[in-house]
């Protein structure tokens, strides 16, 4: 009997362990999705999760397609994963081939707290990209979503922009990761001012990481109360089963099937 106690603890102990695999990343999906208009642009909410900052800060950096292999363990981050933009195709072929940019679509990352600092209100505007009339201020280039940086935190709101080339119908983003140095609400939105690429879509996806791992910041503080109910049910698991050996001769069909749920529960 002991052996079978023990064979059964290690069962239990590998799936424990196990557990660890099945957790997925905080991952938004986009599958064509559309833009729609917003005052003088086109906006499409791209996702927002709750992120903290990593226990050793660094100033918030934008990786390049190399980034797959650095270490980003302890640290905050969304990465833009396969992101792919596509125009429809009678405007494509109306662009010139040879023309290095056609068309601009940017992503762009703001804490909740900074979402003011998006489009022309701190200019007395509505207005959301860039025009010709705000472009004299100097405070915005024609064809860009306006953006006001935060003089406390630079390069915040982040922007990163992808262009069309020539005549393409598709434009690949490149993988970017962005790290994130403050704890915060953070919004991510795909935007673009020309309305040449009005009934553009996206497909792609972006994943979200704290610094403990993939849950979202929501449920972050909460791992601590369930890593206790989980210990509690392991230990009430494991009690169960060495009982369950004990008095293996008297075991009726109803303590098997018992058994049988507390280890798919494990």
């Amino acid at each position: 009997m002991s052996r079978n106690a023990i064979l059964l603890v290690g069962i239990l102990f590998s799936m424990l362990s196990m557990r660890g695999n099945w957790v997925q990343a905080s991952i938004h999906e986009y599958k064509n999705a559309s833009f729609v208009p917003r005052f003088n642009s086109f906006f499409l909410h791209g996702g927002s999760e709750g992120l903290f900052a990593p226990r050793d800060p660094e100033s918030p950096k934008t990786q390049p397609a190399d980034d797959i292999i650095k270490n980003l363990k302890g640290k905050a981050f969304i990465r833009f994963e396969s992101i792919t933009f596509r125009r429809p195709k009678a405007i494509a072929e109306k662009q010139n081939a040879m023309h290095p940019s056609t068309g601009v679509i940017e992503a762009i990352i703001v804490e909740v707290k900074d979402s003011d600092r998006i489009g022309g209100a701190h200019m007395n505007s509505d207005e959301i990209c860039c025009s010709t009339v705000l472009a004299k201020t100097k405070l915005c280039k024609v064809g860009e979503v306006i953006i006001r940086e935060d003089p406390g935190n630079p390069g915040w709101p982040r922007r990163l922009q992808t262009s069309f080339e020539g005549n393409a119908e598709d434009a690949t983003m490149a993988l970017h990761t962005v790290e994130i140095s403050k704890t915060g609400m953070y919004y991510l939105y795909f935007a673009f001012c020309d309305p040449e690429l009005k009934g553009t879509v996206v497909s792609g996806k972006t994943v979200w990481r704290n610094p403990e791992g993939y849950l979202p910041g929501k449920m972050a503080p909460l791992m601590t109360f369930y890593g206790f109910m989980s210990l509690a049910y392991l230990v009430l698991g494991l009690f169960w089963f060495l009982r369950f050996v004990q008095n293996w001769r008297d075991i009726i069909p109803l303590h098997c099937q018992i058994t049988a749920v507390i280890a798919l529960g494990m």
